[in-house]
């Protein structure tokens, strides 16, 4: 294999497939990046066995053929090297001389022919979507999966497509956050499936601009085209709860706040929050929300917002960090919170098709 590309394409290229790849694996060609040049450019992937990301990157191939270098440290090396076009050059014993202006290494590779092959996929429904349109979405909801590894559905992110709407779900059983979204084009089919949150972390990273996304899925399978990246991975297996069951059918209550107030003196009165006491006080009287937290170890904290309530005298309590997540996730200038009593589920709305509800705690 012989190829010369501009060494930021390269940068750029690695960058898109280089968080699949781990440490912790007794296959060693997985800790490695399968290089493989054609006429037209080269094309960089990497695996784990579960997450398997391939991207082109542009480039003058004059010598096509594969090998495969050690992913992390062939990134370190690149990103070293001076502005300019790289010369990679593999010759029949694996060896890969890597050159940039007055730069030069020899990497010690493995045959391209031990990296682990893509089983063949068979599409049985899928459908698109822009990239920045999903990729907000994951955003928005990947905070409520569950980290409890003996309840793996909940560890993963639902999409689940019906009558042409797409519902992107995640819930670890104490909140509830999902983005609906409608989907353009006719007789789209219905169906459900679970990202683990591998794939869902590598989508927030990779995804972005206008273009669209492919998705196609298999039985046991899922797969994202965009750009010149694809993306494959395998599903969390199982049946996602009706987690619409949770969410109130109406609400006695609702205030507007301010979501980047309301964030600022969240996170600043939730610093003397400690183990022992782990939760902040909403009271709501006379059109404000006093926000509230005290702790044996920190002492005590206290802020009032302006918001449209103008109720009797009302206090509940949540776990801080249930509201701080949702509230960096949105872009609207206002929230709004609706709520029955302090024992009922609250939600919060803000963004067209977000809904997150959310479980008070007691005292």
């Amino acid at each position: 294999m012989q190829t010369v590309l501009p060494k930021n394409e390269l940068v750029a290229g690695l960058r898109t497939v280089l968080n699949v790849v781990t440490a912790r694996t007794t296959l060693p060609v997985i800790n490695n990046v399968l290089i493989e040049a054609d006429e037209t450019g080269i094309y960089l992937a990497t695996t784990d066995l579960e997450v398997s990301i391939r991207t082109r990157v542009a480039a003058t191939a004059a010598k096509p053929g594969s090998t495969t270098l050690p992913a992390k440290k062939l990134a370190q090396i690149v990103g070293s090297l001076p502005e300019g076009d790289v010369s990679l050059e593999t010759d029949v014993n694996q060896l890969t001389s890597i050159s940039c202006g007055k730069a030069f290494f020899r990497m010690v590779g493995l045959d391209a022919r031990e990296f682990p092959k893509e089983p063949d996929f068979s599409e049985e429904w899928g459908f698109g979507i822009k990239a920045d349109e999903l990729r907000k979405a994951l955003s928005k909801v990947s905070y409520s999966c569950s980290v409890d590894e003996t309840r793996h559905v909940l560890n993963g992110i639902l999409l689940s497509v019906r009558g042409g709407i797409l519902t992107v779900a995640a819930t670890d059983g104490r909140r509830l956050a999902l983005v609906e979204k409608a989907l353009e084009g006719d007789s789209l089919p219905d169906g459900d499936v679970i990202l683990p949150q591998k794939v869902v972390h590598e989508l927030q990273k990779s995804l972005q601009g206008d273009g669209e996304v492919k998705v196609r899925v298999s039985e046991a399978r899922v797969a994202f085209a965009f750009g010149g990246t694809a993306m494959t991975s395998k599903l969390v297996e199982g049946t996602y709860p009706n987690y619409r069951q949770v969410i109130p059918a109406t609400f006695a209550h609702s205030i507007a706040i301010p979501r980047d107030v309301f964030s600022t003196v969240l996170s600043r009165v939730a610093m003397v929050v400690s183990d022992s006491s782990a939760s902040v006080k909403f009271r709501l009287e006379n059109a404000q929300m006093q926000i509230s937290a005290t702790s044996p170890e920190f002492g005590e904290a206290k802020e009032p917002i302006e918001v449209s309530y103008q109720g009797a005298p009302f206090e509940i309590s949540f776990n801080p960090g249930f509201f701080s997540e949702p509230l960096r996730s949105l872009e609207c200038d206002q929230v709004v919170m609706q709520f029955n009593d302090e024992y009922s589920p609250v939600s919060l709305c803000g963004d067209e098709g977000f809904l997150y509800v959310v479980m008070p705690m007691r005292g």
